[in-house]
Order: structure tokens, then sequence, then C-alpha cells
């Protein structure tokens, strides 16, 4: 058996669900533990339900056989005497690894953030996270709030172009480091300079974390149209649906924007992406044959 740690935000979880569908498609047996990776992340919960994306969870003493995490007094002594015998793997690098796939009684922990993770169950992906499923779930309260429905139809009436910044966590003294200086104004301007070369009469909707920030920008901003979206809070399967149903994307190095660029539908997308993903990782997996990468410096 396999055991898959779910963790971080809805894109991570889409990733993690992602390669629990490789594996099931492969005929091994594996389940997902849905709770271990929130214990220390108050901010987040499972978040998939509003696709209506259904997965076996492991149960606690799976989990703890696994990672022989055994309370009892002589399992505790005999850890103390000759080490623990875990049988979890952390994701240590974050290029593709074929081997995961030959791999069995294991734990999982990590975002296997690559399309080469899932090639074979990529169809079966785009038909469980999409929007037709998330209004079916309208009555387990999730469904698009008016708001959106709103802006969902704006967007399909012109040629929309997402605009993904990922503010607030990101800009975390602690995530400086890892995430910092990458998505930076030059990087955009470009970005927006690319898209409009092709489609000189299309419509900016800027999605971001941070809302008093987008209004600025947006005030800044009116030699083009932009429209900074404003949806309720706690939601974030609205917003990435809406993300995905517009015409083009310019994404953040951020594995939500990630999936909304990869659940857009639009057989000629431009999809603009950071040439760098992470500072300090080789991320080159990450990136898919549809994205043009731009660099993030003033030239």
């Amino acid at each position: 058996m396999i055991i898959i740690q779910m963790a971080g935000g809805l894109g991570n979880q889409m990733f993690q669900y992602a390669l629990y569908r490789q594996l099931i498609s492969m005929g091994k047996t594996v389940k997902m533990d849905d709770e271990a990776g929130f214990r220390e992340d108050r901010q987040r919960d499972p978040a998939l339900a509003a696709f209506g994306a259904a997965y076996e969870r492991a149960d606690r003493q799976e989990i703890i056989e696994m990672t022989d995490a055994s309370m009892k007094f002589t399992d505790r002594v005999r850890r103390k005497l000759f080490g623990r015998k875990s049988r979890s793997y952390f994701e240590e690098s974050k290029r593709f690894q074929p081997q995961i796939f030959e791999w069995d009684n294991v734990y999982l922990e990590g975002y296997w953030q690559s399309e080469k993770y899932f090639r074979d169950v990529g169809t079966l992906l785009k038909k469980e996270f999409c929007l037709e499923n998330v209004r079916k779930n309208r009555e387990k309260g999730y469904g698009l709030s008016k708001q959106a429905e709103d802006y969902l139809h704006r967007m399909e009436q012109g040629e929309s172009v997402s605009i993904h910044v990922r503010r607030g966590d990101y800009l975390l003294p602690q995530n400086l480091e890892l995430f910092g200086n990458i998505c930076t104004d030059a990087y955009y301007e470009k970005a927006v300079r690319k898209v409009t070369e092709s489609h000189p009469d299309c419509t900016f909707y800027l999605f971001t974390n941070d809302r008093e920030w987008a209004a600025e920008r947006v005030k800044e901003h009116a030699d083009f149209p932009i429209v900074s979206v404003e949806l309720p809070k706690d939601r974030d399967y609205e917003t990435l649906m809406l993300m995905s149903r517009c015409k083009h994307n310019i994404l953040a190095n951020s594995s939500f924007g990630w999936w909304a660029s990869y659940l857009n539908d639009n057989p000629d997308k431009l999809v603009i992406a950071p040439e760098k993903w992470l500072n300090g990782w080789d991320c080159s997996d990450i990136y898919r044959d549809d994205m043009i990468k731009i660099g993030t410096d003033k030239q």
C-alpha cells in the first residue's frame, strides 16, 4: 500500500491527488492521509470536496504503522535504542522522479509538481476539476457565487486574460528567500506586452490575495482594460475556476495558477510563466510544453 500525505493549499492538493489517481490507474493500492499535513498549518484544510473528488482515506493505524509512530512503551524504547523504522519518503528534489512508480509500502510526503506524475490520467483529472462538478455541489455549500457568475459571463464574452499575483504569505520574511524577486513588476509588464501583441483587444482580469494593492494597480494602469476580481473569501475553488475559464493566463510562481492554466481548454491559449519558479531549486519539470517562459529582469 502507498499513502500520500495531503498538505498545502488547493493547488498543491490537486498535485497530490493527481499522483493518487495515476498510481490507482497503475493498479496500486493507494490511500490519502488528509489529516497529518494540516496539523501544523492552521490556515489550510482539505479543499477538494468542491469538485466532488473522492479518495480512500488511510486510517490512523495504517499511518502509524507506515511511519513507525506508535506510542506504545515498547515501540518508544525500540526507537530510542535502534532508531525509527519509518517507511516515509520526503520529496527532496523538485525534479520528476520516475522511480516513484516502482515503489510500494511507502508513505509519500511532498508536492509532486509536474505533469509527468499524472500523464496517463490528465483527461480524467480535467473532467473532475471542472466547473460543472463545482455547480453540481451547490447543495453541499459550493457552486459559484453570484459575483463569480457575473465575472464568468464577462470573461466568456471577450478575449479575457487572467493575471495571477501572489502576495500575502509570499511577502513574509521566512518566504521571501524562496519566492521573492521572481514575479517582479518587470515580469508582469513583459507578460502583458506579449499577450497584447497577439490580442490587442483583450481585457485583463487581476486575481490576487491583496485587494488594496490590486485597487491601486488598477488605477495606475488605465492604459489597458484591467478588472480587479473580488470574490467571497475562503472559496479558492471559485478563483481557480474563473482563472481557468479565461482565454489566456499570466501566471505567478504558484501551483494554483499552474492548475488554472492546465484546465484552460482554449486550444489557442497563451500561458505565460516566469522562467524561474523557486529560488535555489531546479524546477524545470514543472513547466509544460504550452508555457511561454519570460524572464523577470527589466530587459
